[in-house]
């Protein structure tokens, strides 16, 4: 749904906790307790439901009197019996309700389905927010609020927790407890009939008080809109996620993945860092609570003791992470420090007889070395420095440093105390160097996973030229023709119309000619039939290395097709090479229609390897370059190739991907393709062979983009204008912008300020400006004016955006013009520009708040249409635009 009424879930100002008389459950009793133990400062009252009679059937239930009209409601009652109370609850004026647990056995499955929609029909006419059924509650802290069943107590932090079970949740507050560690938000959703993931992201997302985001689910209702909010969270605070995990099957009986390898690549390119384990997650809220930014990648170990270093170093080694090298000048301070002449490197083993002032002095000569990004402390007991004495001097050098410090105190009873001082100083501190490094690198992989959010592939193609009329001549083809799958030469023809290259081998009519072909090829070769009553001919034979295999392949074959097919001719034969030159080993790369996250984009090994291998990696299209060098770097497939050829290579097989989300983009009844095989040479890729599905249905096609989880940039919006004799661009605000939009708004004289932001500040923070650039497409537009200078630099002359909330009718725009160019026509342009985009998204009205003195605003609004009323706070003036239906292009 949206974020509308949720204030009065998470942030009433009064609350009643309504128990049906005749449903056993203590869920109302621990409710109260909480309540009254968080202090909660608005008035709670408890209220009755029962059966209107004692003679009545059915649900139908009484609510009691209410002294007041609470803001939230929490539900305890049969569930067959909840839609009854939650209408009566909306008649009254409450706008948000939780509905705890309910006795599952005593309902079937049917009748729950049907409770379940009885109760959102029931919320619907008042707007009344529902979460759960099944739900444990909900806590705000900061705010004294606990409605939730937790048998932990809740104490105040950064950290929103969201989860799908109350026995996850309350093993996480109580894991947190024990460390200090508080919470801004705990929700439990139960089964998110109406308040679902999405709808809390777009809550926290928000919060001023949320710092980082810890969230534990199952499943999800509708992936395109998690997309949209996870994406939208992720932009400026950090997520990390557990999932429970499925059995690993795949989706059909020959997918190369699985549907938890779908998901894994769904969270990732929403930026979240995805976890394991519990244990992981442990760690994972320690770290959400104590770690700073990280400017690298590169990792320092110091040790005290050759052995605990060597196995760190190995660790992160094994991991994929990265050790630090030793300046010159580092080396020289710990040879002083030190006093030793023993070679100084990375992981540093200090001497054995180390005191505890010189750990913290060899710490900080780290800390102050450019060339190291984070370190890692490894200390085991030791006679000549007291662990707590260590910890106290790591926490001391930690404090003076902004790098982070990752403390690992390796042993038992006696390093207990050392971590819990480095906890208690806000120090991340570890009990094993596995740990530790499993912390810094998925701490590593929020920073990767965040840079790869921020990339915004385009709708329409960059740096080649698709004959899209081609393709879709082709598809149209097939789609009159009534198939749904392509022919071989309709399938060439749409690759080929976008630059990718497809085997086409000739016919030839008896084996000798084969062998004959084959000597210009190159062994080994695949051998096929060609039979003259199919449409498509397929390699049955792989891997013939000589004239006497190719003999031999060709009688088996022909002999196959008469047991297979009686009355089957034989009108020739197809070769084709077995290995790329290359001599890397065949690709399959394809795609797949995901009935949860739309389209999906594999690539791994060949299906004519003959086994099915796990080597595959997934992506969600849109892709661009960027995004297509890392679903590549993750395949690994030229790990193994010469290391002068390796970037042509992977350069080619990117290249490739990028054309193919390109392809998905520009046509709609594409469902389906698969690549198998292909070859990667340093001078492109060739594909052997190719399968191409197609739905031809119009409400599939009708769906456009939205096939996508992820919607990419609206290049199609972008539009050069003439401007007073400028060349300007007006297109959808990019991440790159933060830094021109930043000068715009900097260079607002005060009083522009003050019009556009009701106040006279002029240096927004670096977190809101990432916000207004770093935008989700779906739910929001911002056009930005821009003019490009002879340095070939962009400033902004302008800007306007429009935001509406997920299944909303209306959009609220906002809108600034540069104050040394306005009542010069472009802010005109600009709204005028928005609307018509309003309008064609289908929204029905767009609407703006300025202040009474803008008497320019004012003008220009009533010029284009606006209604102007006198706003709902004191000394502004609303805005309306009602929106017709989209002119007909």
């Amino acid at each position: 749904m949206t974020v509308r009424n949720l204030e009065f879930l998470f942030r009433p100002e009064s609350v009643a906790v309504i128990a049906e008389i005749d449903e056993p459950s203590r869920y109302a009793e621990v409710v109260l307790a909480n309540l009254a133990a968080g202090g909660f400062a608005g008035p709670v009252i408890s209220a009755d439901a029962r059966k209107r009679s004692l003679f009545s059937m059915g649900s139908d239930v009484r609510l009691g009197e209410m002294e007041l009209v609470p803001d939230l409601a929490i539900v305890c009652a049969a569930l067959d019996n909840v839609a009854s109370i939650v209408a009566q609850l909306g008649e009254r004026g409450t706008r948000a309700v939780i509905v705890g647990p309910w006795l599952r056995h005593r309902m079937n499955s049917h009748q729950v389905l049907t409770a379940r929609q009885a109760i959102l029909e029931a919320a619907r006419p008042s707007l009344t927010r529902v979460l759960g059924p099944g739900s444990g509650g909900l806590a705000v802290p900061a705010r004294g609020f606990n409605a939730s069943v937790s048998p932990v107590p809740v104490t105040p932090g950064k950290i929103a927790l969201i989860s799908q079970s109350t026995a996850v949740a309350a093993a996480v507050l109580d894991r947190a407890h024990s460390r200090g560690i508080g919470f801004s938000t705990v929700l439990h959703l139960g089964t998110s009939i109406d308040v679902d993931l999405a709808d809390v992201l777009d809550w926290l997302a928000a919060d001023q008080d949320t710092r980082s985001i810890l969230v534990q689910f199952d499943s999800l209702p509708d992936g395109r809109k998690f997309m949209s909010a996870a994406r939208a969270a992720a932009r400026n605070k950090p997520v990390v996620s557990i999932r429970s995990r499925r059995v690993k099957i795949p989706r059909t009986p020959d997918g190369p993945f699985a549907v938890d390898e779908v998901y894994a690549a769904a969270l990732r390119r929403a930026g979240w860092v995805g976890i394991d384990t519990l244990g992981d997650l442990f760690e994972a809220i320690e770290a959400m609570a104590r770690v700073r930014p990280m400017r690298g990648e590169r990792l320092t170990i110091l040790a005290n003791g050759h052995g605990l270093g060597g196995i760190a170093g190995d660790t992160l080694r094994r991991s994929g992470g990265q050790l630090g090298t030793l300046s010159d000048d580092t080396v020289k301070r710990l040879r002083d420090l030190l006093h030793t002449r023993s070679k100084l490197e990375n992981p540093l083993a200090l001497p054995a007889d180390v005191s505890a002032a010189k750990w913290g002095a060899a710490l900080a000569a780290v800390l102050d070395d450019s060339e190291t990004d984070a370190v890692l402390t490894v200390c085991s007991p030791s006679p000549f420095a007291p662990s707590t004495e260590v910890a106290a001097a790591i926490c001391a050098a930690s404090k003076a440093s902004e790098r982070n410090v990752f403390t690992c105190w390796v042993g038992g009873s006696s390093m207990l105390e050392a971590q819990h001082i480095a906890a208690a100083n806000g120090v991340l501190s570890h009990d094993s160097p596995e740990k530790a490094i499993a912390v810094f690198l998925g701490v590593l992989d929020y920073r990767r996973n965040r840079a790869l959010l921020m990339q915004m592939p385009p709708s329409r193609a960059e740096g080649f030229s698709p004959d899209i009329d081609a393709a879709r001549g082709a598809i149209g083809e097939a789609i009159s023709a009534g198939a749904a799958i392509l022919t071989a030469r309709q399938a060439r023809r749409v690759l080929q119309a976008y630059g990718i290259a497809v085997a086409d081998y000739p016919l030839v009519s008896s084996v000798d000619a084969g062998i004959r072909l084959a000597e210009k090829i190159g062994y080994p070769v695949d051998l096929g039939l060609v039979l003259s009553n199919a449409a498509d001919q397929v390699p049955l034979a792989s891997g013939l290395r000589s004239p006497a295999e190719i003999k031999l392949a060709g009688r088996s074959l022909r002999r196959s097709v008469r047991a297979q097919t009686p009355g089957g001719r034989v009108s020739g034969y197809r070769l084709r090479p077995s290995v790329a030159r290359s001599g890397l080993p065949a690709l399959r790369l394809g795609v797949d229609d995901d009935p949860l996250f739309g389209l999906v984009i594999f690539l791994g090994p060949s299906a004519t390897a003959g086994t099915r291998p796990d080597g595959f990696v997934i992506a969600l299209p849109p892709l661009n370059p960027t995004l297509a060098r890392d679903l590549v770097a993750h395949s690994h497939f030229a790990d193994e190739a010469p290391r002068d050829q390796r970037e042509h290579l992977e350069s080619a097989a990117s290249s490739l991907l990028v054309r193919l989300s390109q392809l998905l983009a520009d046509n709609d009844a594409v469902v389906g393709i698969e690549l198998d095989p292909l070859f990667v040479e340093t001078s492109g890729v060739l594909v052997l062979d190719v399968r191409v599905r197609i739905r031809p249905d119009r409400a599939r096609r009708k769906l456009g983009l939205r096939r996508f989880a992820i919607r990419p940039y609206p290049k199609e919006l972008e539009r050069a204008v003439d401007w007073h004799g400028r060349r300007l661009l007006i297109r959808p605000i990019r991440p790159e912008d933060e830094s021109t939009l930043g000068e715009l708004l900097n260079s607002l004289e005060p009083e522009d300020s003050r019009m556009r932001f009701f106040d006279s500040m002029r240096n927004l923070p670096r977190a809101r400006l990432a916000r207004f650039t770093q935008i989700d497409y779906d739910r929001e537009m911002a056009l930005v004016a821009v003019e490009r200078g002879p340095d070939g630099g962009e400033s902004a002359l302008g800007e306007v955006r429009a935001v509406a909330q997920p299944g909303s009718t209306f959009a609220d725009f906002a809108i600034v013009v540069a104050s040394a160019i306005k009542g010069k026509g472009l802010g005109r342009l600009l709204l005028q520009c928005i609307i018509d985009y309003c309008r064609d998204r289908g929204l029905r009205e767009l609407r703006g708040e300025t202040l009474d003195g803008n008497l320019r605003m004012q003008g220009l609004a009533n010029s284009l249409g606006f209604q102007l009323t006198t706003g709902s706070d004191r000394g502004t003036v609303d805005l309306r635009l009602a929106l017709g239906k989209p002119q007909a292009k």
